[in-house]
């Protein structure tokens, strides 16, 4: 979405990078609160995370 690497992503995030990497490949599903740390860290509100890209 902002051309962000896995490692930047996930260190900004707090979490591994092999969990963000699930996340993108769509082989794991967020919680609530990972999708919190996911928007913080890209600087974007959380439901922008939720939209169906086209």
């Amino acid at each position: 979405m902002k051309g962000m690497p896995q490692e930047e992503l996930a260190a900004a995030a707090e979490m591994e990078r092999s969990y963000v990497s699930d996340l993108e490949r769509g082989t794991r599903s967020p919680s609530v609160a990972a999708v919190g740390r996911i928007a913080d860290a890209l600087g974007i509100e959380p439901h922008v995370l939720l939209l169906r890209s086209s």
